[in-house]
């Protein structure tokens, strides 16, 4: 128990440094040693390819790889890659297991994960035993048990995981989260938070436009809505908690110190999506 505590805190303390503090960064010690860091991409989707422009945007790291079984998204990725001058990097996507042969790489230092949400944990975990420096896209697991299978994978391995979300690094929850370190609101005893964005145009489009209008899906939908949406028909429940929670348990120190006791979620039914679609 007291390697999980320690594990918990470390990787929380080395997140936030990762984020907030450049220096401390893979990517600054790859400047300092003059060698650029090789950065393998499993998933170059719309996020994925987010991912992508922003290691293209320094020159101290390169895209050495990538993969995905959309062949289009490929073809993006590729020519995003060609037209800010990087080199051409080693395609994978054959199969829905390609990416180990990606992971089987010795010169991919890191590895960025932005696949749908059942392959997270599985592609996390390879990840960890090839030895890579791993970034996750949430929400990372969906039941509990693979959240221990990270947790599992770590202490077997030693190898670094984390957990990418981004509402934490936001500038306005960074400026509370400030607030809160000086005191300003005195003893905090109560939070509130929840996932709090309109989906409509995610979950369901014109099977041509990803975020536009329509109300198609699965094998009829584009991007997300391909996949995303049949969480929502399968499941009434917040399958993407850390939007919320996550800047919370920062704020009241959770595994810092501090510790959730017991968990309850509660869920209406399903109302706005269905009146949308008719």
């Amino acid at each position: 128990m007291n390697s999980r505590r320690k594990f918990i805190k470390q990787t929380s303390l080395i997140s936030a440094g990762l984020s907030i503090i450049p220096s401390m960064s893979f990517a600054s010690n790859a400047r300092t040693s003059g060698k650029k860091l090789r950065v393998g991409f499993i998933g170059v989707g719309l996020r994925g390819t987010n991912h992508v422009n922003n290691v293209l945007l320094r020159s101290d790291v390169e895209v050495a790889a990538i993969c995905d079984i959309d062949s289009k998204r490929i073809k993006i990725a590729l020519k995003m890659i060609a037209d800010s001058g990087g080199e051409k990097p080693v395609v994978f996507g054959n199969s829905d297991f390609d990416y180990r042969n990606l992971l089987a790489l010795k010169d991919v230092d890191a590895v960025i994960i932005s696949t749908p949400w059942l392959w997270h944990t599985k592609m996390a975990v390879d990840s960890m035993r090839a030895g890579k420096y791993t970034g996750l896209e949430v929400s990372a697991s969906n039941t509990l048990e693979e959240c221990w299978d990270l947790v599992n994978t770590h202490e077997e391995t030693g190898a670094h995981l984390m957990i990418l979300e981004n509402v934490n690094y936001r500038r306005d929850i960074l400026a509370v989260l400030n607030m809160v370190k000086q005191n300003v609101f005195g003893e905090l005893l109560h939070f509130r938070g929840g996932y709090q964005h309109d989906l409509r145009f995610v979950k369901l489009n014109d099977g041509k436009t990803p975020y536009g209008k329509g109300a198609e899906f699965g094998d009829k939908g584009i991007s997300e809505s391909v996949w995303r949406t049949q969480h929502s028909l399968l499941r009434n429940a917040d399958v993407y908690p850390t939007h919320g929670v996550g800047p919370i348990a920062v704020m009241c120190n959770i595994n810092r110190g501090n510790r959730f006791v017991s968990l309850t979620s509660h869920a209406t039914k399903a109302v706005g999506l269905n009146r949308y679609i008719k």
